[in-house]
Parts: structure tokens; sequence; C-alpha cells
């Protein structure tokens, strides 16, 4: 199995990088049930991470977008802004009480209140399945980090398999080996060059293709 994923990554590149229609489709993402059960558990994390859990009732808020894991859509920020945040972070742990007030001041129940709001109504998870994840990592290993290191750059801390997996889920952070550029570009110009020939992503993978558009 392992190898014809591989196989279907390079057939998908070829036809991808040369401008043909590719004939090897990614793999489907998780249904709709999983991807609500993703949302449900991770406003439920948000919840607690607020403190007011048992101190004031859990607001009902209708989920309007649902974002990738690896960051939060315009429609949060905008949400954010409107809220009267005029600098916040977001971390594993929730909202980064650290650059919320700028006389570094606690975040008060009203904060939190208004970041799970806007957190409820366009929560981030993983949109990604088992399989999309095997086909990302193959990706990577059989043909991105060769390619970038045909150009001339080194990439270090290329994970294992499990590795990989595990960062997502514990920390919403994966590795790529864009990230692992010991000396990237010094340029814009030089950068966007890089990535025009070694594409970061491909299309077809709701939650990782977006993160990029090379394409």
């Amino acid at each position: 199995m392992r190898t014809s994923r591989i196989v279907a990554v390079a057939a998908l590149v070829v036809a991808t990088v040369s401008g043909c229609s590719a004939t090897t489709a990614p793999p489907v993402g998780p249904s709709e049930a999983e991807l609500n059960e993703r949302v449900h558990a991770e406003l439920d994390r948000q919840w607690k991470l607020t403190g007011l859990d048992g101190i004031v009732p859990r607001p009902e808020v209708e989920v309007e977008k649902i974002s990738s894991i690896d960051g939060f859509s315009e429609e949060f920020g905008q949400c954010m802004t409107d809220a009267g945040f005029t600098g916040w972070g977001v971390s594993e742990a929730g909202l980064d009480m650290a650059s919320v007030n700028p006389d570094g001041a606690a975040t008060t129940p009203e904060q939190q209140l208004a970041y799970y709001g806007c957190t409820a109504r366009f929560p981030g998870v993983d949109k990604l399945s088992v399989a999309q994840m095997d086909f990302v990592y193959d990706y990577y290993q059989r043909w991105l980090i060769p390619c970038i290191e045909q150009q001339g750059y080194e990439v270090i801390g290329a994970p294992s398999r499990d590795d990989f997996y595990a960062s997502r889920e514990q920390t919403g952070w994966q590795w790529s080996p864009y990230s692992g550029l010991t000396h990237p570009p010094t340029t814009n110009e030089g950068y966007a060059s890089l990535q025009r020939a070694c594409r970061p992503t491909i299309p077809g993978i709701d939650g990782w293709s977006e993160q990029f558009s090379l394409f």
C-alpha cells in the first residue's frame, strides 16, 4: 500500500509540474460527521481554556466556517478585530494572554467570552484524513525535499512519519521542508522563485493546498 501511494504522488507531481491533467487524485478528506466531531471536541477544549467553565453559561454559537488547524481564517481575524482586540495571539493553549492587553494585564472574562465567540464561529481543526497525511508526507519525502536540495538549499529536521502526525495532533503545527531550510533565500523574489520550482503544496487537499497559492 505504501508503494502505491508513493507512485500516486510521483504521478501527480509530474502531471502538475508539466501542466498536464493529473490522472491520480489525492485521497479524500474526513467525512462530514468526522469533521463535525473534531469541531465539537475543539470547541469543548477551547471553552475549558477560557477558565469560565462552571462560572458563566457557555454561549451557544453557530459555526459559520471551519478553518484548517494550520491557520485561522481571515473571518476569525476580522471577528477578533470587531471585538476590540488590537493585539492577540493563538497557541495550543488558546488565547495568548501575553499579547492581548498592551499593559500586560490579565484578560477579563469579557475578553475570554469574545475570543470564544470568534473561535466558535470560525473554529480551526484538522481537516486532513490519515490517507491525506500519508500523501503529504510522501510528497515531501519523495519530491519536495529532493527538489529543494537540487536547487542548492539544505533541508534539516525532517521528522519520522509518526512524529509528523503527532506534531499536528498535539500542537496544531506541522513540519514542512520549507520550515527546515537552514539558509533560506534572502529576498522575496528568491523565495518565490524557489517555490515556483519546488511547489510547497499541490492542489486537491483542503486544509493543506491553500497554504500557498503558487498553482
